[in-house]
């Protein structure tokens, strides 16, 4: 969801670390919608822009130690040929970015984001892929004359994230249709239609190899109002994690529902995180590292305010059957 730009004065220390969330590791930097990546040992992270400028990253070579994340950088310029004049992005509208390893098929790294269709100003959220050959660092670039995935008629699309089955090792895209686009706004008591679609792709991590299906509907859950998906598969199980109400309030938190099948139906839904947990305000904007349970996600540095910003903080994730809890 968007960042809302603002000065902070005076940086925010570093919280106090728990034994199950790491809170706060960099220190005050607003850092949304965070998008986890491991290399070798590395963890990155990427984030939605925060006012002009790039998708800023940070890295970690000891996930479990909060003292030890880089500064934020610049990963993905907003100066690439879909976001330049004439291209099909508005520039510095770039949200909720995910960076993948094509690992079966050339190591080069994939980002995959969703930015305002150029235009009037009045247009919906598309998804792009830029890329890097060889370093996660970046910098991204997208080449593309048109978006990578669009349903305009719906509202557009928001949230893309990358998933590869370790059994299968098919590769998928999950995003959400941004419904609200068309209504009163993310942040109404009814937000419209937002459903997670789940997109599947050949191993370059670009050509579609089938129809994208609609895997989940909280609408039909009795409330309405879905975003940021995440997946993992655990034990031939599919978890699928969202976040549920509005971004900038206290109502913002993170479930989750599972299946038996990539595509559903996905039931049960839990929650996994909410406000008041490890004094935590709004969390949300889950991520987890491919083939781990560490995890990644934002909440909000003030309680019912999203203007100071949106911190980052990591976990680690435990399993029991189809029972998920912050370890």
């Amino acid at each position: 969801m968007p960042s809302i730009t603002t000065t902070i004065l005076l940086p925010l220390a570093l919280a106090a670390v728990s034994s199950a969330v790491n809170l706060d590791v960099l220190n005050g930097q607003d850092f949304p919608d965070p998008g986890l990546l491991q290399v070798n040992g590395i963890s990155y992270a990427y984030s939605t822009v925060s006012g002009p400028g790039s998708i800023p990253k940070t890295s970690n070579n000891a996930f479990n130690n909060p003292n030890t994340w880089a500064a934020a950088a610049e990963s993905f310029p907003q100066n690439s040929p879909a976001q330049s004049p004439g291209g099909w992005a508005k520039p510095y509208t770039s949200w909720a970015p995910d960076v993948v390893q094509l690992t079966d098929f050339d190591n080069s790294f994939a980002m995959y984001y969703a930015s305002e269709h150029a235009g009037d100003g009045r247009q919906p959220h598309c998804l792009g892929l830029a890329r890097n050959g060889n370093n996660p660092n970046g910098p991204f670039t997208d080449g593309s004359s048109t978006s990578f995935i669009c349903p305009s008629d719906a509202g557009g699309a928001i949230d893309p994230e990358a998933f590869l089955d370790p059994d299968t090792q098919r590769r998928y895209l999950a995003y959400k249709i941004d419904g609200p686009f068309f209504g009163p706004g993310p942040c109404s008591n009814s937000q419209g239609n937002t459903p997670i679609m789940l997109q599947p792709l050949q191993s370059d991590g670009y050509t579609f190899a089938g129809s994208a299906r609609e895997v989940y509907n909280a609408a039909n859950g009795g409330y309405q109002g879905i975003e940021a998906p995440a997946m993992l598969k655990h034990n031939g199980i599919y978890f699928l994690f969202y976040s549920v109400g509005c971004y900038s309030n206290n109502g913002y938190r993170t479930d989750y529902v599972t299946s038996n099948s990539v595509y559903g139906p996905y039931g049960n839904p839990r929650t996994l995180l909410q406000t008041g947990d490890f004094g935590l305000f709004g969390p949300g904007g889950l991520d987890v590292v491919p083939g781990t349970l560490q995890a990644t996600f934002h909440s909000l540095k003030q309680s019912n305010d999203v203007g100071p910003g949106r911190q980052i903080n990591t976990c680690e994730l435990r399993i029991d059957g189809d029972t998920v809890t912050v370890n």
